[in-house]
């Protein structure tokens, strides 16, 4: 019997609520979900977690699943989903305008991995400057790469500390909004 038509019978099985069909799916399709998890995320320890938040979904869901739809099409739409919902979830959650600052002081003792973070991360923010304009690049260059105060760029532009201030908090919204849109694409899988 082919693999189709075992994965049909286990996916009605599942319908039915039977613990061995899904453990047979999960047995089948667990790796190789795991590995495109890995790759979105870059964490072990998040894509462990987002794996199994997938089954988990999978067997909350599995009354509704049809057994004549693609199942690994399924499994990773649900991933997809989840792993865009952390990354916009990180993006909120983290003070973004400190990791900014941070990010461009990194150090040559940081591994391979962490430099391939960081210099996506560079593409990213260079994508969404682009979308600032020139007296809002000169303020975030200012504050971020070069460390003035408020208070140092408002006097070397003219402008009130409140001014900047709100300049600030508006590109730093801008750059969030923009490197969540930018990166989501990469986590949209081409060949499922």
């Amino acid at each position: 019997m082919s693999y189709l038509k075992k994965e049909h019978e286990f996916i009605l099985g599942l319908k039915r609520g039977e613990y061995d069909a899904f453990d047979s799916l999960y047995n089948f399709y667990s790796d190789y979900l795991y590995s495109f998890i890995l790759r979105m995320t870059k964490s072990p320890s998040e894509s462990e977690d987002i794996l199994q938040d997938t089954f988990l979904k999978v067997w909350y869901m599995r009354e509704t699943i049809s057994p004549d739809k693609s199942f690994k099409s399924f499994l990773f739409t649900i991933s997809r989903n989840l792993i865009i919902d952390s990354f916009r979830a990180k993006i909120n959650s983290i003070d973004f305008e400190i990791f900014i600052h941070n990010s461009t002081k990194l150090s040559i003792e940081n591994s391979i991995e962490e430099k391939m973070n960081y210099d996506d991360f560079l593409k990213l923010l260079s994508f969404a400057k682009r979308k600032l304009t020139d007296k809002q690049c000169l303020i975030f260059d200012l504050k971020q790469e070069k460390g003035y105060s408020n208070i140092e760029i408002a006097e070397s532009l003219g402008l009130s500390e409140k001014t900047i201030r709100n300049q600030l908090s508006i590109i730093i919204n801008i750059i969030k909004k923009d490197i969540l849109i930018s990166a989501i694409p990469l986590f949209i899988p081409f060949n499922l």
